[in-house]
């Protein structure tokens, strides 16, 4: 919007300060005073403003509002804004009457409506506006941007440096004639291979061949032992720091500027066959290909083995100290629901307070052990304690209620603590934790019947560490996490976006009622992300409110301390 504001004014001086005299007619415009109203219009014009709310105005200047002259120049602003955008808007109908081509701002605000599921009846209204584009121009624009993302598609894979993540899903389409409708689809995702690696480093498919146990021209005599779980037990060994704890494995995966496809060299008459290409699914996928951590599914699976260790078996919630007691106390009207299948986003918030809870417990414990006179954390943070006298106190926390010797069996707070530590892991991108945490709970889901698991966990990660070879090993393990965002502490499991983007394929885009058709799924599949990106630019350039789908932290300091105070 800026950039259309800008070319407009500078083009076309005259106009621009024409539409300025006539939208800013008796009111203040960039703090010069051209008002001619008298106190009342004023009182009224602020009321008006301030309906909008102070919520809506931050953001728009690195001030506070505390007084009425600075709350009074952000209204200003967003009063100043929000005309320039009605010029903009008054500009473009001017130009695209005088000249039918001239319709840049009408194609992008139909490609908007089309992202947003706008009726047609309401696309024609405004199009006869001069507002936007016809329905005919938005399915044309549609259809080559489409084949202009499958050009892209195409030159990204055969460059050979992108890894491929695949997933089916089921579309049901609603008829009134009674068919079948329930159809199925396999979406997939490419990813560009970052982080310097080159095709020499996937070119090791000899290689691999000849240490295959499916090669049946390879003696089983001259075959390395086959590696186990046992032998992943020494993986990122790390020396003790001074408190005799061990400390966080490196191996940060920075997030980098994504390459442009078009400037990688398509391949020409080389044998492919040569070079590995690597592939991302679920265990369905893994029992035919050797594919990729999915470290997605992994989050769900162990969150559903905390679930059967501590909640399926009715004897396990009888002890005082299990389980399902914090469950009656942070979800007292969902015990029956944990009791028989809560899902995975039950279990993650339960785990997650769960945990906060137990924690600021031993806390509370440790401070009234080292000083008398703190009854509680409040009395402990009143007294404004240093940052290292907390990271000696975190110390000794973690070797007596958390590494002590003497334990013989994990409790649920070790398993909750492992759980969060193999989030945060994946959140940052630390791959070397991320293996370090997976190896704990291959045992678990061994000892809670997820076999699959892990022996898939186990077999992926004895290939990445004893087979592959070294340029390989790098390419796997700086790819099963990525940053699309490129914010820190932004991670995401490739298996979490492809769930994402089957998300907005089957529910949110691929047409609605008798338009919502397998073409036109399959047609609008390759602009999920522009779609996104064109409705964030408009809510920014539009000034929006409520620019987030992401839900507001719950606040339980209410529950925790009612649970706390229980103990």
């Amino acid at each position: 919007m800026d950039l259309l504001r800008r070319g407009m004014q500078r083009l076309a001086p005259k106009l621009w300060g024409l539409l300025d005299r006539l939208l800013f007619a008796g009111k203040k415009y960039v703090g010069v005073a051209v008002s001619t109203k008298g106190p009342e219009d004023s009182d009224e014009e602020d009321t008006y403003w301030e309906a909008f709310g102070d919520r809506e105005l931050d953001g728009l200047m690195g001030v506070s509002a505390d007084t009425a002259s600075v709350k009074q120049e952000r209204i200003t602003v967003r009063h100043n804004k929000l005309v320039m955008i009605k010029k903009v808007v008054i500009f473009s109908i001017i130009m695209q009457t005088a000249n039918q081509k001239s319709n840049a701002c009408q194609s992008i605000f139909g490609i908007f409506l089309q992202s947003a599921h706008t009726p047609q009846k309401v696309i024609e209204t405004l199009s006869r506006m001069g507002i936007c584009v016809s329905v005919d121009s938005i399915n044309t624009a549609v259809m080559s941007l489409s084949k202009e993302a499958h050009r892209g598609i195409l030159t990204l894979g055969r460059t050979l440096l992108a890894s491929y993540v695949y997933d089916n899903f089921d579309v049901d389409l609603k008829s009134t004639v009674h068919t079948y409708t329930l159809k199925h689809l396999t979406a997939g995702l490419l990813f560009p291979l970052q982080h310097g690696i080159t095709l020499e480093n996937l070119r090791c498919s000899k290689a691999l061949w000849e240490r295959s146990l499916l090669n049946p021209q390879v003696n089983s005599m001259d075959m390395t032992t086959k590696k186990g779980w046992k032998d992943l037990l020494t993986l990122h060994p790390d020396p003790l720091n001074e408190a005799g704890l061990n400390s966080t494995v490196s191996g940060n995966i920075n997030s980098g500027d994504i390459e442009d496809p078009a400037e990688c060299d398509p391949l020409q008459r080389i044998d492919v066959s040569e070079y590995v290409v690597l592939f991302h699914g679920d265990l369905g996928t893994g029992e035919r290909l050797q594919a990729a951590l999915h470290l997605f599914h992994l989050k769900m699976a162990s969150a559903d083995a905390i679930w059967r260790t501590f909640l399926q078996n009715s004897l396990a919630r009888l002890d005082q100290n299990a389980l399902m007691r914090d469950v009656g106390v942070l979800r007292p009207k969902e015990t029956g629901i944990y009791g028989s299948k809560p899902g995975f986003h039950r279990m993650h918030q339960l785990v997650t307070h769960s945990g906060i809870c137990r924690r600021l417990d031993c806390w509370r414990v440790q401070v009234k052990k080292n000083e008398s006179s703190h009854v509680d954390l409040d009395a402990f943070a009143a007294s404004e304690p240093l940052f290292d006298d907390l990271l000696a106190m975190a110390d000794v926390i973690a070797k007596d209620y958390v590494a002590d010797y003497r334990l013989r069996q994990m409790r649920s707070k070790d398993y909750m603590l492992l759980y969060e530590e193999l989030s945060y892991a994946m959140n940052i991108g630390d791959i070397g934790r991320v293996e370090t945490c997976v190896v704990a709970w291959i045992l678990i889901f061994k000892a809670t019947g997820k076999h699959k698991y892990a022996t898939h966990m186990s077999g992926f990660l004895c290939n990445v560490h004893f087979v592959y070879p070294d340029g390989l090993q790098r390419a796997v393990q700086y790819h099963i996490l990525v940053n699309p965002s490129g914010k820190s502490g932004s991670f995401r499991a490739v298996d979490w976006c492809m769930e994402l983007n089957n998300l907005y394929t089957k529910v949110i885009h691929g047409g609605k009622g008798p338009n919502r058709t397998i073409d036109c799924i399959i047609l609008e599949s390759p602009l999920v992300q522009v779609y996104r990106n064109l409705q964030q630019v408009f809510e920014e350039n539009f000034l929006h409110s409520h620019l987030t789908t992401r839900h507001a932290n719950v606040d339980m300091t209410q529950t925790l301390s009612s649970w706390i105070s229980g103990l």
